[in-house]
């Protein structure tokens, strides 16, 4: 198994903290949230993580070479440009050397840094088998933009709760259900290729874009965990502080 993890995110939401640092070192039971996120991943198995970076990346540079983890950690620059969720996916295929070390049947895991779950990885890896890609969702999780979903857990849409808006153009709502993202997915060699295909030219976009405009194509599937977890989203100081309580 490789991974992926998100850690260039501004993070503007949860200043003072990051006015000084990375919303990815926000310290969590004495720990940063991102040193909780690689340990998660490594302890489920993944052999390779790739960590991109923006906001004070030497920071989270820093942090991640003291910690002596007994894999292979990389790094994605993009001080630059901050390339969105989908265009970070495809810097770290194109230029990371990843697409030369991932079978075709192995999985990508992609995770937040600033998202907190105590459910096994090792689950979402096996609910995507036999599917293009496997997205960690919340039905009852209250959310402005969700996912829409048929009985069989496939992607067909999204809707904006707020103002109705709907993608693709057209999608009827009734019947399908409306799901959450929860900021963790799987993903295999094949739609790595379609993303970097899709993506074309490096430019910023959110992979959320990618799985609307490709689910009538492939097969990609909501999970949501059969028993309950817990789900942070660290984003703000009251998340932060919440995440913060459950930890200590």
């Amino acid at each position: 198994m490789k991974a992926i993890v998100f850690a260039a995110g501004i993070g503007s939401r949860l200043r003072p903290f990051t006015d000084e640092h990375p919303k990815a070192l926000a310290p969590i039971a004495g720990r940063p949230a991102l040193g909780l996120v690689i340990d998660k991943l490594v302890a489920a198995g993944a052999d390779t993580v790739i960590v991109n970076v923006h906001h004070f990346a030497q920071q989270v540079i820093d942090f991640v070479r003291t910690q002596n983890y007994p894999v292979r950690i990389g790094f994605s620059d993009e001080t630059d440009l901050l390339l969105d969720t989908g265009g970070g996916i495809v810097k770290i295929w194109r230029e990371s050397g990843l697409d030369s070390i991932l079978s075709d049947d192995e999985p990508l895991v992609v995770h937040n840094a600033d998202i907190l779950t105590d459910f096994p990885v090792d689950d979402i890896v096996g609910a995507s088998c036999g599917s293009d890609a496997a997205l960690l969702v919340d039905k009852d999780r209250h959310s402005s933009r969700k996912f829409l979903f048929d009985d069989n857990n496939r992607l067909h849409g999204w809707i904006n709760k707020s103002t109705g808006a709907v993608r693709p153009d057209g999608i009827n709502p009734a019947g399908l259900t409306e799901a959450a993202f929860g900021g963790v997915h799987v993903l295999y060699r094949h739609i790595l290729d379609d993303i970097s295909t899709y993506c074309g030219d490096f430019h910023p976009f959110s992979i959320t874009d990618y799985y609307i405009d490709r689910c009538s194509e492939m097969s990609i599937r909501g999970y949501t965990p059969a028993r309950t977890y817990k789900w942070f989203d660290i984003g703000t100081p009251e998340r932060l502080e919440a995440a913060q309580s459950f930890m200590s």
